[in-house]
């Protein structure tokens, strides 16, 4: 009883990398037959394949005040014409505890499409270094903002438009940096990604860097805002704030084996979840929590401010009401259930003609874009509208609002 203690707590710490972002609602949705909610009333053929890795990705390092990044940067599978229109670069931000690998699929369906395609791995996840409070660094949205900002100044200066896209926190990540809400100087720099970013990709969106702004919800009275800042708190003194059981439990307890039974859950949508869930991904995940410093950068992302959410960036960038946004949800997604606070809010944005936002709904769980690759041809047709009209008015159907859990 003791190790499968033991081993439930340390998959739960891992798998924070996807359940930190919750906005604290649940859902108990059975898994549905594969469907994708397209356009037309026909479902898209399936294709399940992995995505290897290919020539045209290349990876490289680059400095963040001193540390040590890791990119990616996919080219396009065929050569555009030469005097045919410019389309923008897309950006990948993935989630929380996860890293460039996940994003393989969509490397795929973006390079078919003649994107050039860049993803890093945030400071403190995946290959780039994890450093802490006594190298200067304070894990936040802000910070992560300012790594892709540099990113964007040194490796997409030739990239004239921009979409950045997000997956969970990432999608925070990507509200930061499209806005320039974070410590920044764009003046100073005409290479800045928020002057250049002509639209955002979100597959879900968090809360915050952490589940601590569920508090924040205006829907709370006070004494339930209080007992949730008491759990919250305890939670953080038990658990996440205590390095040495987060020590021991990422190295004695921890196995791929495990991991991999965790992540094929989570992939549960998937016609053959086992076949997504290969050694690469498992890799991805267990590898990076072995690292140096992982604890810190751990416990810090755990228990640090959660800063904005993303109710208060559009609160507080009122640009954001003239930039397209796409998001693309799972309605299976456990982990940032479309029921939830967040999922409500870009649910009444999408309802709203006037906005440029647009939310398709599919038959998928929290990582929609690698557990059911066809969900980035929704992604790609929308990049394709919106590389050809720049940002004009919405005219998108959205079907799935007759389903009742959107309701």
């Amino acid at each position: 009883m003791a190790l499968f203690l033991q081993q439930t707590l340390a998959v739960c710490l891992l798998l924070q990398a996807l359940y930190i972002s919750s906005s604290w609602a649940f859902t108990t949705q059975t898994s549905q037959p594969f469907q994708l909610l397209a356009s037309s009333s026909s479902t898209t053929s399936l294709q399940t394949t992995v995505a290897e890795t290919s020539n045209n990705v290349k990876s490289q390092y680059f400095d963040f005040q001193g540390h040590q990044c890791y990119s990616e940067v996919a080219s396009p599978t065929f050569q555009a014409p030469l005097f045919g229109k410019k389309k923008p670069e897309v950006l990948l931000l993935h989630g929380f505890g996860c890293s460039t690998v996940y994003w393989r699929e969509t490397y795929r369906y973006l390079n078919e499409a003649g994107y050039t395609v860049h993803a890093v791995d945030l400071l403190g996840q995946g290959k780039s270094d994890k450093p802490g409070r006594a190298d200067g660094i304070e894990y936040s949205t802000s910070l992560w903002a300012q790594v892709v900002d540099t990113y964007a100044k040194d490796y997409m200066k030739s990239a004239d438009e921009i979409v950045v896209v997000g997956n969970s926190l990432g999608s925070c990540v990507a509200l930061a940096a499209a806005t320039g809400d974070f410590p920044n100087d764009i003046s100073s720099c005409s290479y800045s990604i928020a002057p250049r970013t002509i639209g955002i990709g979100m597959f879900n969106c968090g809360v915050g860097m952490n589940s601590r702004n569920v508090i924040r919800d205006p829907g709370w009275n006070p004494f339930q805002r209080a007992l949730l800042t008491l759990l919250f708190d305890t939670l953080d003194f038990v658990i996440f704030g205590n390095r040495a059981l987060i020590s021991y439990l990422l190295n004695e307890v921890v196995t791929k084996e495990l991991l991999q039974n965790a992540l094929t859950g989570l992939y549960r949508c998937a016609p053959d979840p086992e076949s997504r869930v290969d050694d690469a991904l498992v890799e991805s995940f267990y590898r990076p929590a072995q690292d140096s410093g992982s604890v810190e950068a751990l416990n810090q992302i755990y228990t640090n401010d959660p800063g904005k959410t993303p109710m208060e960036f559009h609160e507080d960038n009122p640009q954001l009401s003239k930039l397209p946004i796409k998001l693309i949800w799972g309605d299976s997604d456990a982990v940032t259930p479309i029921a939830g606070s967040v999922g409500q809010f870009y649910t009444s944005l999408a309802n709203d003609e006037n906005s440029k936002v647009s939310l398709q709904m599919v038959n998928a769980g929290h990582i929609p874009f690698d557990e059911i690759p066809e969900c980035n041809k929704f992604f790609v047709q929308w990049l394709d509208q919106l590389s050809e009209n720049k940002g004009g008015s919405k005219k998108e159907p959205k079907p799935f609002f007759a389903w009742p859990f959107c309701q």
